[in-house]
């Protein structure tokens, strides 16, 4: 979120923050509200999708998901063997980056083979070390920049639509996982406002880190940055927290990415899954796409805004939370549509996914993700009074 904040700074500083602070907030509410679906169906989320897609339906939707996981994955891991790289490379002058994508490949994919309980004492380290990290570095650059200088940093007039939908597809990006882990949560209560509070803060502030970093430092790669802030030894230190946390973070994508396999072809055991995808997404960490990061979160956002403005309509609306989980699992149940496919959901997706990327072209200052979840609601409502779902 460092790397993704310091894309921002040709907003400015103070236009920048306020921005932020909306896009975050508004995509943890879309991102809370699908976990709520996990904790009270207790269901992975592409399962979840169902209700309104279909079963079969669902598989589409599971294959997109997936390519966009492997594509997180990928990109996780070139941050993680970037950091890796940067480490070894000041400690002893040796360059190895191709080496350290197969390394830390293996160490998400690893990771990926261990149970939940496991994963939180993960979690938890990591999100410790890199809170403590980035408290640090707001020190170091408010103590030595301050907000004066910040703010008189020069823009480039960054439309704030286009701020905006940045700073909320990150947080949105997780929605196709959410019910993935709040299923797991104690209570749907205590699930979403946790999701909400914590996604939506963090977010904020590790985009605000990294927007303060570009603007002080003229760059938004904090592989390189974090030296220049406290000096090697800091430097080492933030990279290995760097390190540490892509680590815990991709081995998750890995893992929802398995949901996706799963839900296509439930024969396929959860510890192949994370192999196939760990090989395959360090393999395309070594493809040169990689730098299109933005072009990339355009498309999550064109992909997932309209598919949970239909799945959370169809749940909170249309079906008032009432939804029998074994309905899920048959093609003759409540939710066997034609085939096992809901033609209402498709069709409102594909308006929703094409209204998205012609507002991108025609209107790309206004930002493109509220409109076209906006617009996808209805869209829905209708089409399934004229396929009577």
């Amino acid at each position: 979120m460092w790397y993704s904040g310091g894309y921002l700074s040709p907003a400015g500083w103070l236009p920048g923050i306020i921005v932020i602070i909306l896009g975050s907030f508004v995509g943890s509410i879309i991102f809370a509200a699908a976990g709520v679906l996990g904790s009270q169906m207790g269901t992975p989320s592409m399962v979840t999708v169902r209700a309104s897609f279909g079963i079969r339906g669902s598989y589409l939707m599971s294959a997109l998901n997936y390519i966009t996981l492997l594509g997180w994955t990928a990109w996780m891991i070139n941050i993680n063997a970037s950091a890796a790289e940067t480490i070894v490379s000041l400690l002893f002058s040796i360059t190895a980056f191709p080496y350290w994508l197969v390394i830390c490949g293996a160490a998400c994919t690893t990771l990926s083979l261990f149970r939940a309980g496991v994963w939180k004492w993960f979690t938890r380290i990591s999100v410790t070390a890199l809170i403590a990290i980035t408290l640090a570095i707001n020190v170091v650059v408010f103590s030595n920049y301050g907000w004066d200088y910040l703010s008189s940093r020069p823009s480039s007039g960054m439309p704030l639509g286009i701020v905006f939908d940045l700073a909320l597809i990150i947080p949105l990006s997780w929605a196709p996982l959410a019910a993935d882990y709040n299923r797991f949560a104690r209570s749907t209560k205590g699930g979403f406002f946790g999701s909400l509070l914590g996604q939506s803060s963090v977010n904020a502030w590790f985009f605000i880190t990294g927007l303060a970093c570009a603007l002080a430092f003229g760059m938004y790669d904090p592989t390189v940055y974090v030296t220049q802030i406290g000096g090697i030894i800091f430097g080492m230190l933030a990279l290995f927290v760097i390190w540490f946390g892509t680590v815990t973070t991709t081995f998750l994508d890995i893992y929802s990415a398995n949901m996706s396999i799963i839900n296509i072809s439930p024969k396929i055991k959860e510890w192949q899954g994370s192999i196939i995808t760990g090989i395959a997404g360090t393999i395309i960490a070594f493809l040169p796409w990689l730098g299109a990061f933005v072009q990339f979160l355009y498309l999550i956002g064109a992909l997932f805004v309209p598919l949970f403005a239909i799945v959370l309509t169809d749940y909170f609306i249309m079906r008032k939370g009432d939804s029998p989980i074994d309905d899920l699992y048959s093609l003759t149940g409540k939710h066997r549509h034609i085939w096992g496919i809901c033609p209402a959901a498709i069709i409102s997706w594909v308006v929703g996914v094409a209204f998205y990327f012609w507002l991108l072209q025609a209107f790309p200052y206004l930002g493109a993700t509220m409109p076209a979840f906006a617009i996808t609601i209805p869209i829905y409502i209708v089409m399934c009074k004229i396929f009577r779902c």
